[in-house]
């Protein structure tokens, strides 16, 4: 048995991409010579790597226990390849957001990727934090940029400091003026965003301190339509304050709060396989802009 380096970075992206075609677009050659790689490692390992009855390629439970060995492999022949080339990302990069970031670093991130690594290709994604993190840990997402992750398995992560997050509602609401409490906006209408996201605990965890529930409680998956309806005069939202518009600002009032909205850790989350120099460039540009903005604290 001799496997080869070009058969496990078959192997590598094919589980990565979930296709056949996709893994040889990636390595910029011919589907054949995929198939080919693939078939001599399942006949010099006599077994059955991936289940093609589907329309993606599904790693069966032999393919699963080889897995993290691939990766390992393919991580030590990167970190041999970086010693000359300073840790370029290069080829695909699957970036995970939640919409905070979005808002306020991705379009500069994006920008400033562009101009310094033109070989990178990004694949972009947007959710609440609970989302990216499921998917990185399913070797979805290459890195994942959220708050309230936690190192585990194959995973880094790397604290960027503490997000702002307050009470926000409308400037001409009677209750401008006052610190908020529980009491206060339990008749009131509130715009969250899923369960698991952030948000979403922070509001259901401030409301648990007065053992109540507010009575109106709308779900919201957009941060960017929240401020607009908050701005309206339509109800009350925690978000970071940084991300509102100019133009809405001044009908939106930030709120003092008992207790106080406690602010969230921002990380960046990242696969072993795939940390580089780069991976801390991206996690100290997204840090710097936030302390830019404020939306840090």
């Amino acid at each position: 048995m001799r496997l080869t380096l070009a058969q496990i970075e078959s192997f590598y992206w094919i589980a990565r991409l979930g296709s056949f075609h996709a893994a040889a677009r990636q390595l910029c050659i011919t589907q054949p010579s995929i198939s080919g790689r693939i078939r001599e490692l399942e006949r010099d390992l006599g077994c059955v790597l991936f289940d093609r009855s589907s329309g993606r390629a599904r790693l069966t439970e032999a393919g699963k226990a080889i897995q993290r060995q691939a990766e390992q492999m393919l991580a030590l022949a990167r970190e041999i390849h970086d010693q000359t080339t300073a840790g370029k990302l290069r080829g695909l990069l699957r970036l995970g957001v939640v919409e905070t970031v979005a808002h306020l670093a991705l379009p500069r991130l994006i920008r400033e990727l562009n101009a310094t690594r033109p070989s990178l290709r990004i694949e972009l994604k947007v959710d609440v934090g609970a989302v990216l993190l499921k998917q990185l840990a399913e070797r979805q997402l290459d890195v994942a940029i959220t708050t309230d992750a936690a190192a585990s398995e194959g995973i880094t992560v790397k604290p960027l400091g503490e997000v702002d997050l307050a009470w926000l509602g409308p400037a001409s609401h009677p209750l401008v003026g006052r610190t908020l409490t529980p009491g206060d906006l339990v008749a009131e209408a509130i715009f969250t965003q899923p369960e698991t996201s952030t948000i979403g605990r922070t509001i259901r965890e401030w409301f648990e301190t007065a053992h109540c529930t507010p009575k109106s409680m709308s779900g919201c998956n957009s941060l960017s339509v929240t401020s607009e309806l908050v701005a309206s005069g339509l109800g009350f939202a925690v978000m970071t304050p940084a991300i509102i518009r100019s133009d809405i600002a001044d009908r939106i009032h930030r709120f003092e709060a008992s207790p106080c909205i406690a602010p969230r850790t921002l990380s960046l989350a990242a696969l072993d396989e795939t940390w580089s120099g780069d991976t801390e460039f991206i996690a100290r540009f997204v840090a710097d802009t936030f302390r830019e903005l404020k939306a840090l604290r």
